[in-house]
């Protein structure tokens, strides 16, 4: 099992954008993505692996600034946008050809989305 914590904030997965000269993602998300994968290789030496895998993910959110401090101590997960899947997915794309040949092999999914100090992500990966 492999365990990764990366203070970034988290970013969902964009739809693609399509001009007549190609198609293209937002260059904030492909920064994103880089720092997640570089990360990931900086933990984790190895080659991508064939199997099966099993994925956890946590995604830490700060408190926003305008609540008070009995709302901050009595919420905890995070329920409005982003998404869980759409967060997942860029994990998911990130990770392709490091962790996993091909994000397919994700054979189960966890997702958590949570309200912390810190922005983050936490990223679990256990091969079935």
């Amino acid at each position: 099992m492999t365990n990764v914590f990366i203070e970034i904030k988290p970013k969902p997965a964009p739809r693609p954008r399509v001009t007549r000269h190609g198609t293209y993602n937002a260059k904030d998300y492909t920064q994103y993505k880089e720092a997640i994968r570089l990360s990931w290789v900086a933990v984790n030496k190895g080659y991508p692996t064939e199997k099966p895998i099993a994925m956890k993910l946590d995604f830490f959110f700060k408190t926003p600034k305008s609540w008070s401090k009995a709302k901050k101590e009595s919420v905890k997960w995070h329920i409005s946008r982003p998404d869980g899947d759409n967060l997942a997915k860029s994990i998911k794309d990130a990770l392709n050809g490091v962790a996993y040949r091909d994000d397919s092999q994700v054979c189960f999914l966890q997702v958590r989305k949570q309200y912390a100090q810190m922005e983050g992500v936490r990223i679990e990966i256990e091969e079935c």
